[in-house]
């Protein structure tokens, strides 16, 4: 009897990009907690266990100390700051900033741009996924595109950072954007803006729009 061939179908798919980070950074933190004294190591239980920043979820996910460990120094990951080896003496809470996404669309070329209308955009990382459909309320599954480059005159342009991740986005599609303040070590401080894609306008539709966004 010959013997059945695979399926290369069922064949095991290369790990993405964003698997392969999270892959290294736990292999890092790994390192790092098992680095770590004994006398550091329960200091981390400690704060896990008495900590009442956040939600229950937010507690639920710092349960143990490791979780807790984890949870912290990937954001520190994320912003290439050192390591934390034991708990802040006070856990932080940090301003997210107020932003708005506005997308623009002048002879085909789409920009998509973060107007920043209160706070710092220090210590905050972007997420975004593929264009959704106009009529989405919402979207909840999300990989990071990086951090935010400096405010230009409180205007923050994302478009390399997208079109990098998930190419151009086409006409009347949305794009969500998601805000976390990686600085809160603790806690999980994000929120939403999002805007659809729109047709091809001229560049005094484009001024109004800017002017709009910029009126108090």
């Amino acid at each position: 009897m010959a013997r059945k061939k695979p399926n290369a179908a069922a064949a095991r798919k290369a790990p993405t990009p964003d698997q392969l980070r999270a892959r290294e950074e736990m292999s890092i933190l790994s390192a790092a907690w098992n680095n770590l004294t004994d006398e550091q190591r329960a200091a981390w239980c400690v704060r896990a266990r008495t900590s009442r920043h956040g939600g229950r979820k937010a507690r639920a996910r710092r349960r143990t100390g490791r979780k807790l460990f984890f949870r912290a120094n990937s954001r520190r990951l994320a912003l290439k700051q050192p390591s934390f080896t034991g708990p802040p003496q006070q856990e932080s809470i940090c301003q997210i900033p107020l932003v708005q996404l506005v997308i623009t669309n002048r002879a085909g070329r789409v920009t998509l741009v973060l107007h920043v209308l209160d706070g710092q955009t220090d210590g905050v990382m972007l997420s975004s996924w593929h264009p959704c459909n106009a009529g989405a309320m919402g979207w909840e599954e999300f990989v990071r595109i990086g951090l935010p480059p400096a405010p230009v005159r409180g205007v923050v342009d994302i478009t390399k950072l997208y079109v990098a991740k998930f190419d151009v986005p086409p006409v009347g599609k949305k794009i969500f954007i998601r805000v976390k303040q990686m600085k809160d070590f603790s806690g999980g401080v994000s929120y939403i803006t999002s805007a659809i894609v729109p047709t091809k306008e001229e560049w005094h539709s484009v001024r109004e729009t800017q002017q709009t966004i910029a009126k108090p």
